[in-house]
């Protein structure tokens, strides 16, 4: 059996997104499924790391667009973000200019080979417009996997004839897929309510963690009560932000604690000329520390390190669960959830992960603050989570649990 998997992010992409074709490209042999991958980053060819690491043996490239790159840099893009006009006139996004390109390339490989199905993973949800086409003029099965929803994604903002036309093309790619997989509950049902849909029929298929990448080192707990936030938050998340400072300072201003009783931690890409605007008005600096930006063994120091990580969920995004939650389940944390229950309190309950939920609101996150704090210092705060249950959330297990669920409904 054979797929061809289309996904415009690869590892080499470095984000989170780029990781979820490769576990298909990894495991899938294994089961009996081979792979082609179709995808845009073309340092991917010449990594032979990466290629090995996770074991892409078939790979095609149809470069990655420009606009974006440009848009940027001209600051026209981000200017049209900012007035909600970037889905007026690129919907479902800017990526569908990778579209003609793929497609072509994409009808090549199927004219040149023998494949039982097209398997496409998204965002950029673009990519299902081109592969609905493909698997309709090549009467092939469709496989959509979504990472995330396109209608019902606080992260577009479609005017509503917009909003319209792109839900019933969803609506219509969705009904002909042979297959519907997601990363987890609370996204299919998100979908099926948005799209209106007779019935939630979606695999769910947890995004979870590649076994290989768990650190190997054990961090002791600092002396210090440190609040680290690892990651980024742009907009939706900043007001969790702003609120988890202005909590910290009240605490630290009512109890009329010392410099260094209480540190909040920052690791991430977030210009810090934003974070100087959250921390300077809140009188923070002498209790903040900028750790840089962190990866491999460093992060998972400081996250083991830490008394409390934190994680923000604001209002919309519930459905939301960030891969952060593995790092921190392995180095033995106490999570401060910060904003809505969802996605990220089920699953902390699901693998008895301790943590602390309190809403987006700095006096009561000032209170709870104070409690945990007065719980540390008294030896009393606890850590940890149950291992066995965050190895079912394993990327080998979840794709050839995938695999055979491909094979079932196909036949083959």
């Amino acid at each position: 059996m054979k797929l061809l998997v289309i996904s415009y992010l690869s590892p080499a992409d470095k984000i989170t997104g780029g990781f979820r074709a490769p576990s298909f490209t990894k495991h899938f042999p294994e089961a009996g499924i081979d792979v082609t991958l179709l995808t845009s980053n073309s340092e991917l060819i010449s990594n032979k790391a990466l290629l090995d690491r996770y074991n892409i043996k078939e790979v095609e490239i149809v470069r990655g667009i420009r606009i974006r790159k440009i848009g940027y840099k001209l600051k026209i893009l981000a200017l049209m973000e900012t007035l909600k006009l970037d889905t007026l006139f690129f919907f479902p996004d800017t990526f569908r200019f990778w579209n003609r390109r793929a497609r072509k390339k994409a009808q090549n490989l199927i004219n040149n080979d023998e494949f039982d199905a097209i398997l496409v993973t998204a965002p950029p949800h673009s990519s299902f417009w081109f592969a609905y086409r493909l698997a309709r003029k090549n009467n092939l099965p469709l496989i959509l996997d979504y990472r995330d929803p396109l209608i019902g994604c606080p992260f577009y903002h479609f005017p509503p004839i917009i909003k319209q036309i792109v839900r019933n093309k969803e609506r219509k790619i969705v009904n002909y897929a042979k297959l519907k997989i997601t990363v987890g509950e609370e996204y299919s049902d998100l979908i099926v309510k948005n799209l209106k849909l007779k019935e939630n029929d979606f695999h769910i298929v947890h995004n979870g963690f590649y076994e290989e990448d768990l650190p190997e080192i054990t961090t002791d707990k600092g002396t210090k009560f440190t609040i680290s936030y690892f990651g980024h938050f742009y907009l939706l998340r900043q007001r969790g932000f702003e609120a988890l400072v202005n909590g910290i300072s009240k605490v630290i201003q009512k109890h009329k604690l010392k410099q260094g009783d209480i540190c909040l931690q920052y690791a991430g890409k977030i210009s810090r000329k934003t974070i100087q605007k959250i921390i300077k008005p809140a009188d923070m600096e002498e209790n903040f520390r900028d750790l840089g930006f962190l990866v491999d063994e460093k992060l998972f120091s400081e996250i083991g390190k830490s008394t409390l990580n934190v994680v923000i969920i604001p209002p919309t995004v519930e459905y939301n669960l960030p891969s952060k939650m593995y790092d921190y389940a392995f180095c033995n944390s106490h999570v401060l959830l910060i904003g809505e229950r969802g996605a990220v309190s089920n699953w902390c309950e699901k693998v008895e992960q301790v943590y602390t939920h309190v809403p987006i609101d700095e006096d009561k996150i000032e209170e709870e603050i104070w409690k945990l704090y007065n719980k540390w210092k008294s030896s009393g705060l606890q850590f940890g989570c149950n291992s066995e249950k965050v190895n079912q959330f394993k990327r080998k297990t979840n794709a050839l649990k995938l695999a055979e669920i491909i094979k079932k409904e196909l036949q083959i």
